[in-house]
């Protein structure tokens, strides 16, 4: 593994891109003579958890419109009554999350569904749609026990028809302890998480790569999404004086409070490095990490479990502008990939023939989990393990640039790191 600033793929990406921003995948036989089919997407859709998830709305529709709205002869509809909010009180909530992917596969025309977000909300999911045999794509889920091992196992009774195209924790935590201890130079490190699937598996990950290549975790603390007085834990915190303080969760579960608690006793000059769940938009976005961190957020930094830098974001960049209005941020692009695979499957499925919605849904899953399969997507080619996780293992590094979006600050892109080469 390495830090780069990746420049592979550039030709393949660039002219996939290309060719889903102006006739759609080649291969789609015009029209939809086959009949209507839906893409479901599930995401939080309320409270802070909106800024991460919005641009992959976004993502989703503007590759499906970019595709021209079909695929292996069908029409392609997200209509609203097909996007899914797995909120409850502001922040994700895994069983909302179930009671939606119940409703979800009891819609026969929904051959796929996009999402969700967060990894404890996949977990309650993929039982359900594994048992109805829809397919699943995550853009975000980076929790490894979803796809890997007996904890993976023990989520589906059928044959596997969950996918994701961001890498696992396993690599977004040692990235950004990697970060930490070589580039930022810091060797003593505080942990705080929210208890939850994803935060605490990312920091367990952290913490044991941390630890591997010397350096000192002076403490390791969990505070669920209820706690009330982050400034007392930070106070303790600050009394052991960690060179750096890496948190583990999202936003909405704590990760603006924690930097504002840890500002105000003292420690706002300290690096405080988060995760993917902490990207969710520029100060300017309502409710983000930096929209709430404002001037705490000076010396933050965060993962994203995905390529950044790909080489169409320029072109991807100014037709979500010119689309939306507003910038691309988090996984914006990824959710346009899960699309464009999504988009791919139907090709190939709706090509079988299959006689009834039953078969196209199975025709879809079988698609979307061939490992021969080369994806020719915007973040470049890629393709899906056995497991469901993508030939992608990159993590992207960004810093805070105070100046940005309109001196509210934004995140700014530093490097990649690509645990593949």
């Amino acid at each position: 593994m390495k830090l780069t600033k990746l420049g592979a793929l550039a030709v393949v990406a660039v002219l996939a891109f290309a060719a889903c921003s102006s006739t759609g995948s080649s291969s789609a036989p015009a029209g939809g003579s086959k009949g209507t089919v839906k893409i479901a997407i599930e995401l939080p859709l309320q409270g802070s958890e909106l800024a991460a998830s919005q641009p992959m709305v976004n993502g989703i529709r503007l590759a499906v419109k970019q595709a021209g709205g079909s695929a292996g002869g069908y029409t392609i509809e997200i209509p609203d009554s097909a996007v899914y909010d797995d909120a409850l009180n502001g922040a994700h909530d895994p069983q909302t999350g179930a009671n939606n992917m119940t409703k979800i596969v009891g819609e026969p025309d929904v051959i796929a569904v996009i999402g969700p977000l967060n990894s404890s909300v996949a977990k309650a999911q993929i039982p359900i749609s594994n048992e109805a045999g829809l397919l699943q794509c995550s853009p975000a889920n980076t929790n490894p026990d979803l796809t890997k091992g007996a904890p993976a196992a023990e989520l589906r009774t059928k044959p596997n028809n969950y996918i994701r195209l961001v890498t696992t924790d396993d690599v977004q935590g040692p990235a950004a302890s990697q970060y930490i201890y070589d580039v930022l130079g810091k060797k003593s490190v505080y942990i705080i998480d929210d208890t939850e699937t994803f935060g605490k598996g990312v920091a367990d990950a952290f913490e044991a790569d941390f630890v591997s290549r010397g350096g000192t975790v002076v403490k390791h603390d969990a505070a669920p999404k209820t706690t009330q007085d982050y400034v007392s834990i930070m106070t303790a915190a600050k009394a052991l004086n960690p060179e750096s303080i890496y948190f583990g969760g999202v936003t909405a579960t704590g990760g603006a409070r924690i930097l504002l608690a840890a500002a105000q006793v003292g420690l706002g000059d300290v690096p405080y490095v988060g995760p993917d769940g902490i990207n969710d938009g520029s100060g300017e976005t309502k409710d983000s990490f930096l929209n709430l961190g404002a001037d705490a957020a000076k010396n933050a930094f965060s993962t994203l479990a995905g390529i950044g830098d790909f080489p169409g974001k320029a072109k991807f960049d100014a037709d979500y502008k010119a689309e939306y209005g507003i910038d691309a941020t988090g996984y914006a692009g990824s959710s346009y990939a899960c699309a464009q695979v999504v988009i791919d499957a139907l090709n190939r499925a709706g090509a079988t023939n299959p006689a009834d919605m039953a078969g196209l849904r199975e025709a879809m899953r079988v698609a979307g989990i061939d490992t021969a399969v080369k994806y020719a997507t915007i973040l470049g080619e890629l393709t899906i393990n056995a497991d469901g996780d993508t030939s992608q293992k990159i993590v992207s590094i960004y810093s805070v640039d105070p100046a940005g979006a309109n001196g509210k600050g934004d995140w700014k892109f530093e490097t990649q790191v690509d645990y593949a080469q």
